[in-house]
């Protein structure tokens, strides 16, 4: 019951949050959390907005505290990547300056959730995308006969 409870609570807050994490803020929105049970199911949840991903996880007297990407494209999705790093089930794939991305650059980018709206060049390929509402401008170097490297990468507002 009490996972119950606090997948309900961690969804209602994210939910509350929805409009400040995909508003106008500079830079990189993130959920910054405490989840403890003493007294009761406690969950803070807050959102801030970085220059870079971060991504942290520790536990201290008894309370989760945790630092997370909110870079999904709707609430759910944002909820289930949560969720599965609260459990310790990995990380999820950052698309990072210095990331690398095989295949077609356009299926790789939707597989991460983006759709690309323009794309163009050959050695040096600039995109636009979206993620949900939010709109990128993103520099790949291509790297390999199949393989691209992110060089920027720039949320628009």
């Amino acid at each position: 019951m009490a996972e119950a409870d606090l997948k309900r609570r961690l969804a209602q807050e994210i939910i509350e949050l929805w409009a400040e994490i995909t508003g106008e803020g500079e830079g990189i929105p993130h959920l910054v959390g405490e989840i403890s049970a003493n007294p009761g199911l406690n969950v803070e949840l807050e959102v801030a907005f970085f220059d870079d991903y971060r991504i942290e996880r520790f536990l201290d007297d008894g309370a989760l505290f945790f630092v997370f990407p909110a870079d999904e494209g709707s609430p759910r999705a944002l909820f289930f990547f949560l969720w599965r790093f609260l459990q310790g089930k990995g990380v999820p794939k950052l698309l990072i300056p210095g990331a690398k991305i095989e295949g077609p650059l356009s299926e790789s980018l939707k597989k991460l959730g983006f759709e690309v709206l323009w794309m163009t060049g050959d050695s040096v390929v600039e995109v636009w995308a979206t993620k949900g509402r939010i709109r990128y401008e993103m520099v790949f170097q291509r790297t390999g006969e199949n393989e691209f490297t992110l060089v920027e990468k720039k949320r628009v507002q």
